[in-house]
């Protein structure tokens, strides 16, 4: 028997399928799930997260967030995700720089703390994008 992923954003559930084993991006580096793992939460961090299955890898860009496993479910909570299959490099570059552009603005602006973390936080996660498709899986 295998694992049961689920990665849910705030805008719904992006994956919910059975894997052979998960390795998640953490804060102390890569952490590998495999059945019978025992029970764990933990913090994601920003960066590639691979899914094994019948002997093929897919590879998810995520958000900072966190994962629990308890038995051979693994639930990811994260603020955003993708499968590296649907980014498109042009379109986060130009994102990238738009918001990059925004965020100095921001700072000039003297904008609210929270505010300008949370348009860090975007920047990071579109440099998580870009450098997991640029790995050319």
């Amino acid at each position: 028997m295998g694992l049961t992923l689920e990665i849910v954003t705030p805008e719904g559930t992006l994956i919910n399928q059975e894997a052979d084993s998960v390795v998640l991006p953490t804060s102390m580096g890569e952490t590998g799930i495999l059945p019978g793992h025992i029970p764990l939460l933990i913090t994601v961090q920003r960066g590639e997260l691979k899914v094994m299955t019948g002997g093929s890898v897919d590879h998810i860009a995520v958000a900072d967030g966190f994962a629990l496993v308890i038995g051979d479910h693994v639930s990811v909570l994260t603020e955003g995700a993708i499968d590296v299959k649907d980014i498109d490099l042009a379109q986060v570059e130009e994102a990238r720089k738009r918001a990059e552009i925004a965020l100095e603005e921001a700072k000039n602006r003297q904008m609210d703390p929270v505010e300008l973390e949370k348009m860090e936080t975007r920047v990071q996660f579109l440099m998580a994008q870009k450098l997991t498709k640029e790995r050319k899986y």
